[in-house]
C-alpha cells in the first residue's frame, strides 16, 4: 500500500550514510546524522505514503459530491478552537488538502492521520505470507498476490470501515465483516483492480523491451547494450504509458472496490464525511431481501463527473506535496553525502 515510499527512503538513506572511504571507515558522528535524519524524516514519509496516499483518497471516494449544508462537529475537544472542519456550504470537505486534515485533526487529534495503520501493517503483511504459501502451489506470482487478496479481502474491507468511519474502541479485528458476503461483494473488484495493476506494470515493460531499454532481471547482468543521451525518449515513453494506465485503469478500479466495501459498513457505525448509504437508492438492505451491498455497476454509476474531477485534482495535489517532500529530502541527502565522502577521504 504505501511500501514503494518507505524502500526508496531506504534505499536512499543507505547509500547516504553507508559510503565508505577506500579503508572502510566513516566519520564518527556520521551515524548520528543518519539517526537524526531518520527521526525528522520518517514522520513526514509515513504521512506521505499513508495519510496522504491512501487515507486521503478513501475519504474522497466515499464522500457524497452534494453534502448537507452543516457545520461538522469536533469530536476531539482540542481541535474544537481551531475552527470548522469544512465549509458549511457547498464543497465537499474532501475537495482540499486542507479541509480534509482539518476534518482529521477535529475528529481525533494527530492519531486521526493514521487511523487504521495498525489493520494497514497487518493486511501487508499478511498479503506477503499468504503470497508466500500461494507461489509454492501456483508458480506465477501475480496469480498468487491476487488469490491473498481474495483471501484477505475481510481485513481490506475492514481497513477502508475505520479509515471513513468515526473513533471505535472495538480492535480492528473485531471489525471484520462476515467472510461470506465480503467475498461475495468484493471478489470482481479486486480482480479488477489486480488486473489494473498487473497492466501498469507489464505493458511498460513490454514496451519498454520492444524498443530496447535495459530492465532489471532481464539476464544480461548490464552487458547488453546501453542506452545513449539519444534514447532518453524511450523510458520516458515507458512512463507515460504507466501514469495513464495508473489513472484510466488503477484509479477507477480503486474507486471500485472502495466504494463497494464502504456498502458494507455496518448502519450503526456513522461516517467521518458525508456519505449516500442507499447509493441513490440503488443500495438494497438485506433486512428487506436484497444483497445488502451495491453492485460494481450502481458502484460507479453513483459516482458523479464532479467526484471524479475531485478526486483526480486530489492526487495531482499529493503528487506534488510527494515531488516536493523528495526534493527535500535529496536537498539534505545529496550534501550530507558530499561532506561525509570528503571527511572520509581525510581520514
Amino acid at each position: 500500500m504505501f511500501s514503494h515510499h518507505a524502500n526508496l527512503a531506504h534505499a536512499l538513506a543507505k547509500r547516504a550514510f553507508s559510503v565508505p572511504d577506500e579503508k572502510g571507515n566513516l566519520p564518527s558522528w556520521a551515524p548520528v546524522v543518519g539517526l537524526v535524519d531518520v527521526i525528522v524524516f520518517l514522520p513526514v514519509f509515513l504521512l506521505i505514503s499513508y495519510t496522504l496516499s491512501t487515507v486521503f483518497p478513501t475519504l474522497a471516494i466515499v464522500e457524497d459530491p452534494d453534502p448537507p449544508a452543516y457545520e461538522p462537529v469536533a469530536l476531539d475537544e482540542s481541535a474544537a478552537d481551531q475552527g470548522p472542519a469544512a465549509p458549511v456550504l457547498g464543497k465537499p470537505i474532501t475537495s482540499s488538502l486542507r479541509s480534509t486534515r482539518r476534518l482529521l485533526q477535529s475528529v481525533a487529534g494527530w492519531r486521526s492521520y493514521f487511523r487504521g495503520i495498525a489493520c494497514a501493517l497487518v493486511l501487508n503483511f499478511a498479503k506477503v505470507l499468504v503470497s508466500d504459501v500461494f507461489k509454492k502451489f501456483i508458480p506465477l506470482i501475480p496469480i498468487g498476490a491476487c488469490l491473498a487478496q481474495l483471501a484477505l479481502t475481510q481485513l481490506s474491507a475492514a481497513w477502508t470501515h475505520i479509515v471513513i468511519s468515526n473513533p471505535s474502541d472495538r480492535r480492528f479485528y473485531r471489525r471484520l465483516p462476515p467472510f461470506k458476503k465480503t467475498f461475495e461483494a468484493t471478489c470482481f473488484p479486486i480482480l479488477a483492480l489486480w488486473i489494473a495493476n498487473s497492466l501498469t506494470i507489464a505493458v511498460p515493460a513490454l514496451i519498454g523491451g520492444a524498443l530496447g531499454v535495459p530492465l532489471p532481471g532481464d539476464g544480461n547482468d548490464g552487458k547488453g547494450p546501453r542506452m545513449g543521451a539519444g534514447d532518453m525518449w524511450k523510458p520516458t515513453v515507458m512512463c507515460l504509458v504507466a501514469i495513464v494506465l495508473q489513472l484510466l485503469a488503477v484509479v477507477p478500479a480503486n474507486v471500485l472496490l472502495v466504494r463497494v466495501q464502504a456498502s458494507l459498513l455496518p448502519p450503526d457505525e456513522d461516517t467521518i464525511v458525508p456519505f449516500d448509504r442507499s447509493f441513490q437508492g440503488k443500495l438494497e438492505p438485506a433486512i428487506v431481501g436484497g444483497k445488502g451491498f451495491v453492485s460494481m455497476r450502481d458502484a460507479l454509476a453513483t459516482f458523479p463527473k464532479s467526484s471524479w474531477i475531485r478526486l483526480y485534482k486530489l492526487y495531482a495535489k499529493i503528487l506534488g506535496v510527494t515531488i516536493a517532500a523528495y526534493g527535500l529530502l535529496l536537498a539534505v541527502i545529496i550534501p550530507q553525502m558530499i561532506l561525509i565522502v570528503s571527511k572520509s577521504q581525510k581520514a
